[in-house]
């Protein structure tokens, strides 16, 4: 009986190279040594430093990591490629021998945001809809929202313009007694 090719483990560097610190943080998250991260910032650039054949030099955001320019970053690749070794993007999993037709392109165009910070753009915009909507600013809204008093969350919602489950969702329970109004307090 024929066994079955196992996958192979996912390539795992031996030195890492960082830009700046932020990258030299997201690195060391990831599993990087002390010892083998290659600092950008203080002078140690592809070129200065060798690799040996068949070794892996860890990045993040690609080919990003050499530079904004194309001449910039091809330089660095052909110094690394030169000693015998590959880059690899440790977050993507892509190495300059197999992706570097993915990598160049993405490194050389323009930049996309973050999620984290395409979320904040949306409650920030979310944010702005709801105080144009209501004529007042959030904290306003939420003093309205929590105010004890007759009205129920359904007239509240009503006379601050804003649909009663986004209220909810943003603000919480109301200040509304649960329940119907009685009979005795509704308008004719």
């Amino acid at each position: 009986m024929r066994k079955a090719k196992q996958p192979k483990p996912p390539p795992v560097p031996v030195r890492w190279y960082a830009p700046d610190q932020d990258a030299a943080d997201r690195l060391l998250a990831l599993g990087a040594t002390e010892r083998g991260l290659y600092r950008g910032w203080k002078g140690q650039i592809p070129g200065k430093f060798k690799m040996r054949p068949g070794e892996l030099l860890g990045v993040v955001d690609g080919y990003r990591a050499f530079g904004n320019g194309q001449r910039a970053i091809t330089a660095a690749i052909d110094a690394i490629h030169a000693d015998g070794a590959t880059v690899i993007d440790v977050e993507t999993g892509q190495n300059s021998r197999d992706h570097g037709h993915i990598l160049m392109p993405a490194a050389i165009g323009p930049r996309r945001q973050s999620a984290q910070y395409r979320k904040k753009m949306a409650d920030e915009a979310a944010r702005k809809r709801r105080e144009s909507a209501a004529g007042m600013l959030d904290h306003e809204i939420r003093i309205e929202w929590k105010k004890p008093g007759i009205m129920s969350a359904d007239e509240r919602a009503a006379f601050l313009c804003i649909p009663r489950s986004t209220l909810y969702r943003e603000f919480g329970p109301s200040g509304a007694s649960p329940g119907r109004r009685p009979k005795h307090l509704i308008e004719t």
